[in-house]
């Protein structure tokens, strides 16, 4: 069977993020609910490896036992967090966590799913602009009711010896799907969608083939970009929303260079 053309009022973003982040906190609440006493012998080995991991950074109030054996919840500094008996690793707000190294073992993880091939991305059909030698590279996935995209977009204007595809992603509601369709249709795409970015509203024509648009929201859909901005960096590893700019630079150094990889 043909498949059919969706229109873009009808991609939408999905949820199944909230609900991850829902079940875990039933999930923790759970534990908490559950929790009970230790043993003076265990909670003692736990205070002392929590205290030797962390340089006594970390300072233990309570340690409670939780239905998973071998895992305790400690409260500290009205915070909870979970560790096994070493007091080495722990649960930190849904990150498994190397308290030693203060090292976040779980964003290592995400971010090698969460990565999209660059070279997959439909780049013939974004606005694309080169800064200086245009050695590294980005992809904005971008949405001009968007607030942090209005920001985020004159960061990106200053950044130097970058190549930048621009994507129109109108996800947050129908009007930012209008001003798509009326930048894609305009004869100046690239100059029209920027003064759109920067909270010009014009009134333009939007009667054209609009199929190159409805492909950028496909790949929006089929790799799960959700939110804007989003940034895909050429290692392929994604940046969603306020990225702090010192943050986004070293993100960019790492992984703004074709061929390198997440």
């Amino acid at each position: 069977m043909p498949q059919t053309t969706p229109s873009i009022s009808r991609l939408r973003p999905l949820h199944s993020l909230r609900l991850a982040v829902a079940a875990a906190t039933l999930a923790a609440t759970a534990a908490a609910v559950y929790a009970g006493d230790v043993s003076e012998r265990i909670a003692t080995q736990i205070r002392a490896g929590i205290e030797a991991n962390t340089d006594k950074t970390v300072r233990v109030d309570t340690i409670k036992t939780t239905p998973i054996k071998g895992i305790y919840e400690v409260f500290s500094d009205e915070e909870i967090f979970y560790v096994e008996e070493t007091g080495r690793y722990s649960f930190v707000g849904g990150s498994l966590m190397d308290m030693k190294l203060r090292k976040d073992l779980t964003a290592a993880h995400h971010d090698r799913r969460m990565a999209i091939p660059f070279d997959q991305l439909p780049l013939q059909h974004a606005i694309k602009e080169v800064h200086g030698d245009g050695s590294r590279a980005i992809a904005v996935f971008e949405d001009p009711n968007c607030p942090i995209c209005r920001v985020f977009t004159k960061f990106v204007d200053q950044l130097e010896n970058i190549t930048v595809y621009r994507f129109m992603l109108p996800v947050i509601s129908p009007q930012s799907q209008n001003l798509a369709r009326m930048a894609w249709c305009s004869d100046d795409r690239a100059g029209v969608w920027k003064a759109m970015m920067n909270g010009a509203r014009p009134r333009l024509p939007e009667a054209c083939n609009v199929d190159g648009l409805v492909e950028i929201l496909r790949a929006g859909e089929r790799w799960q970009i959700n939110n804007t901005p989003t940034v895909v960096l050429a290692s392929g590893k994604r940046l969603v929303g306020a990225t702090p700019p010192e943050q986004f630079i070293d993100e960019l150094n790492k992984g703004g260079k074709p061929g390198a990889r997440q």
